[in-house]
């Protein structure tokens, strides 16, 4: 017998040297420690509180001596964060919004109230603010407690007053007084206040239309969008869909949302002036973002590049300025949102989110329906965002 021996070689890598494995030891070592210096060096960049610039009055003088067809319309649009805790917790905050800016009209986004909450909440706000005969919610039906916004207006609406037959405008049926028992079965509510008065006292623009949606009544389900329709302009409201925090709706925001709502406003303008205001959740410009700098900025909800390329081709194909950088072009430490998770407000570390547009026309000399000052109202409490308004100055 044969016997055969088989012999199997391994062939083994051969260990690093001793001083290659230091080096890289090393290198990752100061890697690690560089870009912890850069870390640092761009948090030493920014102050512990973000200055605010001083701004320069942008208000015209504007007088009605011999002109009574001189008026003003002031507009104020606030997101509130949850309107049913600010009512409960904090509703002098309304009320002083109304008292120092003199609205006209105050919209607030992110209601997060569902349809059938509406009427109650519309009772509280007609005893709060009883000057503002019409009020109007735009909810989500899509997702419970999200999103909507709510427009409340001095004047009533002449479109709901001719369907209501000269009655109270704008009232609202909720799902269960359209669907529920027998009289014997319903609850006796509390009457809404109309305040007749206040109405007649009003002598500010008429009110002729509202409208919930976009363009032949798109995005409906999510309630974000009124648009009010004056003698003289339109008004469109919005609260701007969020990207979410992975993204995962930012190709339909810029691809579907964006360009129906530049749609919208050009339909709107096609007709008559339009002033465009919101939370728009988008920082635009680098002076829009505190740390504009970080890394992680341009892939968070708001700050995409596609989000604030998306509002430039919007002022550019809508002929649309934004109405606060018009008048404080370059002014830093102005923004509308701060988070509240790690205390950011007292340190003024924020963002721009809100905004009030208008048409190019609007700023013209000699313009009928005249942009003539637009704040961020940062004195204003009540909500991880601040109210912003714009002013016109009406010459009919």
């Amino acid at each position: 017998a044969r016997s055969t021996l088989i012999i199997v070689g391994f062939k083994m890598s051969s260990p690093l040297p001793k001083a290659t494995t230091t080096k890289k030891k090393e290198n990752e070592a100061n890697d690690i420690n560089k870009n912890k210096k850069q870390k640092k060096v761009a948090a030493a960049l920014i102050p512990e509180i973000i200055p605010r610039d001083a701004l320069e009055s942008a208000d015209e003088d504007f007088k009605d001596d011999d002109d009574e067809t001189k008026r003003r319309f002031t507009a104020v649009a606030f997101n509130v964060a949850g309107l049913r805790a600010l009512l409960k917790n904090k509703p002098e905050c309304l009320r002083k919004i109304a008292d120092e800016t003199k609205c006209d009209a105050m919209m607030f986004s992110e209601h997060k109230l569902n349809p059938e909450n509406v009427e109650e909440a519309t009772r509280q706000l007609k005893e709060l603010l009883p000057e503002f005969t019409t009020v109007k919610f735009a909810c989500s039906t899509a997702k419970k407690g999200y999103a909507g916004v709510c427009v409340l207006a001095k004047g009533e609406c002449e479109e709901a007053r001719k369907k209501e037959g000269g009655k109270s405008p704008m009232k609202q049926t909720s799902i269960k007084d359209m669907f529920g028992g027998g009289a014997s079965e319903k609850k006796k509510e509390a009457p809404i206040p109309t305040n007749a008065a206040a109405a007649r006292r009003y002598d500010g623009p008429r009110l002729l239309k509202v409208t919930e949606g976009l363009l032949d009544g798109k995005h409906l389900s999510e309630g974000r969008a009124i648009t009010l329709e004056y003698e003289s302009f339109n008004a469109l409201f919005t609260y701007v869909p969020n990207s979410g925090q992975k993204l995962d709706r930012l190709d339909w925001r810029i691809n579907t949302w964006e360009k129906e709502c530049r749609e919208h406003l050009n339909a709107l303008q096609a007709k008559k002036p339009t002033i465009y205001g919101g939370d728009l959740n988008v920082a635009h410009l680098d002076i829009d973002i505190y740390n504009v700098d970080a890394k992680h900025i341009p892939k968070s909800a708001g700050t995409t590049p596609e989000e604030r390329n998306a509002f430039g081709v919007m002022t550019r194909e809508c002929d649309m300025k934004d109405a606060f950088r018009y008048f404080h072009p370059g002014k830093s430490g102005w923004f509308t949102y701060w988070s509240q998770r790690v205390g950011n407000r007292p340190k003024n570390r924020g963002l721009r989110l809100d905004y009030f547009l208008a048409s190019s026309k609007m700023f013209a000399e000699d313009a009928h329906v005249k942009v003539v000052s637009s704040r961020i109202l940062t004195e204003m409490n009540g909500s991880d965002h601040c109210p912003v308004s714009i002013t016109l100055a009406l010459r009919e």
